[in-house]
């Protein structure tokens, strides 16, 4: 028998990563929904494969993308997944232990051990700190804002407590370098608008201190350090993403001021 739950992604391009992380899932949840974005590989041949409901939505960004997925689904429990998370046979076989009698009513989710995982045994990442993130929630006490080109696609629990469950949420984030910098670029630009729709002001201050600072906190805190001179590409690229988001809000404020100036002057 299915569990109750359903497991939603939101995709584009992930004919690479996503097989691995369907085949975990397919066949023991009630339903699987991938909304994409506009694919141009096969992503939607091996959702449909894979027995999943594929749905097109056009990208508003992170949490539009992911609060919409939600509304899809049928059951009040989901189980929040990108393509390039893959569940450990671990934190499978506790979901479905967790399912097997009905969850206390004051629970509105679980967190679980978030650790990122190199695609290939031959890649040169390796380690990194590993953190709790909340991924099976209620809908009914926990929700994504659907915030445009917000990148705060975490669900905010409303009313309940959230529990630990033990198992590990395998990210395969890292296909190469120039995949990581694709992928950061257009996040840094999504950001970048939301902190200016936001109206928070960038102080050229906080422009010198951003990029050394998360370098260290990726280098060292992170233990990239670890990962030798991968680590350190890797340091450099998040840190660089940290840094352009805010030089981007920047810019786009101070194109905004000059547009202000230039129509009060007419």
């Amino acid at each position: 028998m299915k569990l109750p739950l359903s497991v939603y992604y939101i995709t584009q391009n992930e004919e690479m990563r996503l097989p691995e992380s369907l085949a975990k899932v397919i066949g023991w949840v009630d339903e699987v929904i991938v909304v994409d974005s506009g694919s141009t590989d096969n992503t939607r041949d091996i959702v449909e494969s894979a027995g999943a409901r594929f749905v097109h939505n056009d990208w508003h960004g992170f949490a539009c993308q992911k609060a919409y997925a939600a509304s899809l689904c049928r059951n009040d429990w989901v189980l929040d997944l990108d393509a390039d998370e893959v569940l450990s046979d671990e934190l499978v076989e506790n979901i479905k232990a967790l399912f097997e009698a009905p969850i206390p009513a004051d629970i509105a989710g679980f967190k679980m051990r978030w650790v990122l995982s190199q695609p290939n045994p031959g890649h040169p990442f390796r380690h990194d700190k590993s953190k709790k993130i909340l991924r099976l929630y209620n809908r009914k006490k926990a929700a994504i804002e659907a915030e445009k080109d917000s990148n705060n696609d975490r669900p905010q629990v409303r009313e309940g407590k959230v529990e630990y469950l033990k198992g590990d949420v395998l990210h395969r984030t890292l296909i190469s370098l120039e995949q990581m910098e694709r992928k950061y670029c257009q996040l840094s630009s999504e950001q970048a608008r939301y902190l200016v729709a936001k109206g928070r002001k960038i102080s050229a201050g906080r422009l010198f201190v951003e990029f050394p600072l998360k370098f260290l906190k990726y280098y060292l805190i992170h233990r990239q350090v670890m990962n030798g001179w991968f680590g350190l590409s890797v340091s450099i690229t998040a840190a660089n993403r940290n840094f352009m988001r805010l030089a981007k809000a920047k810019e786009l404020q101070m194109l905004a001021e000059i547009e202000g100036q230039s129509s009060a002057e007419k």
